[in-house]
């Protein structure tokens, strides 16, 4: 047993994530189990981070968001149980496999447009041009809200993550204007579903459901800025791994574009291997022993799921994509803070994919143009993925 700080210590600022995602995550989990950067605990292996994902009320996630100091609840995440068990009773309906097949004819055919134009330019940045747009589209199309206003929702949402980038600066006027403006913006929606909650969007539900007590204004706001905050930068950061690797890949590519039974495997893998959120911070309410360590009381513990996702304790061959085995990995989480939006998440995959793959079978990165990862951050995401395309004669 080792106190806080004897050993494993190193700040993940400086490992290398841009150079080199796999050594950056081998250094990090040869460094401990539990390691010390600066005042923080980062636990790195599957059966740590595992051991505190699913202890609540020891490792609290109401503690670690309430150092945001958001001004509305950001549910369900930043609530603990027993409330935060209320609340996913009211949500995961919402959010269910059933649910969202429902809305796959029309996300389906909003993937296939923003594919459709990149074919007609013959030249695509996956970043710009889809994994960008799309899930901001799926954010207004769920909830109800004007298409048009797309452009407007990437630059809110842009500026609402400078807050908890680890690499941003302090938050500048022009960034504190476009959260202020997201801010009314949602408000002013809320208060028109409720003076006319006659639609079928989720909004609308959200304000017609009453069981568990409903949701308040302020709370159906936190609901939609967490939406915001996790649920489109998070997306993004997968299309654009997902299409890098398979650009860089040609055998893989081949297998997925020539099976679409392949891709849910691939999505699964491809989450593990590069999973849009590194870490998840806690707070500890007690002392606790974990990995050997003790960990005092209102300690800032970070869940290292990258890391836990490249264990290879835990997955054979932990560095490499499979298409032919099922995982299942820390990249949405795990106990009762498992990712709300997860099915959700792999259906705007899956339709990325297959009509992807329907039209432009055949692509390659652009030369002397590798995809770039800034670090330190919040979502790990490629900046740019340039590609080469050859779209198939039928979608021409």
């Amino acid at each position: 047993m080792t106190e806080l700080g004897v050993t494993g210590t190193l700040n993940i600022n400086d490992l290398p994530f841009t150079a080199d995602r796999t050594r950056a995550w081998r250094e990090l989990r040869e460094a401990g189990e539990a390691v010390s950067s600066g005042e923080e605990i980062v636990l790195t292996s599957a059966e740590a981070v595992e051991f505190a994902a699913k202890r609540p009320e020891i490792f609290s996630s109401a503690r670690a968001f309430d150092r945001l100091g958001s001004p509305v609840p950001l549910v369900p995440i930043a609530i603990d149980p027993p409330d935060h068990t209320r609340f996913r009773r009211m949500l995961d309906p919402f959010f269910s496999p059933k649910k969202m097949a429902e809305r796959e004819p029309e996300l389906r055919r909003q993937a296939g447009e923003l594919i459709d134009a990149i074919v007609a330019r013959g030249e695509c940045d996956v970043v710009t041009d889809l994994a960008t747009p799309f899930p901001s589209q799926v954010f207004l199309t769920l909830f109800g809200l004007p298409m048009a206003d797309r452009d407007r929702l990437v630059r809110w949402k842009d500026a609402i993550l400078q807050f908890t980038d680890p690499s941003s600066a302090e938050a500048t006027p022009e960034v504190m204007a476009h959260a202020l403006e997201l801010f009314t913006y949602l408000t002013e929606h809320i208060a028109e579903r409720r003076a006319d909650s006659t639609g079928s969007d989720m909004l609308t539900q959200l304000i017609q459901d009453t069981d568990e007590g409903g949701m308040s204004d302020n709370e159906i706001l936190g609901l939609c800025f967490m939406f915001v905050l996790a649920g489109l930068d998070t997306v993004t950061s997968a299309v654009g791994f997902s299409l890098a690797r398979l650009a860089a890949d040609t055998e893989m590519r081949h297998r997925v574009a020539n099976d679409f039974a392949l891709i849910p495997a691939f999505i699964e893998d491809i989450l593990r291997v590069d999973g849009p959120v590194p870490f998840a911070p806690r707070v500890t309410t007690e002392e606790v022993e974990v990995a050997g360590r003790i960990v005092p009381k209102d300690t800032t513990v970070m869940l290292s799921y990258g890391s836990a996702d490249r264990d290879p304790r835990r997955y054979q061959d932990a560095d490499e994509i499979h298409l032919d085995s099922k995982v299942v990995h820390f990249a949405f989480g795990r106990g009762p803070h498992r990712c709300l939006g997860s099915h959700l998440a792999r259906l705007e995959l899956r339709l990325i994919l297959e009509e992807w793959h329907s039209r432009i079978p055949e692509y390659t990165l652009a030369q002397d143009k590798s995809p770039q990862m800034p670090w330190p951050t919040g979502t790990m995401s490629l900046q740019s993925v340039p590609l080469n395309i050859k779209p198939s004669s039928r979608s021409q």
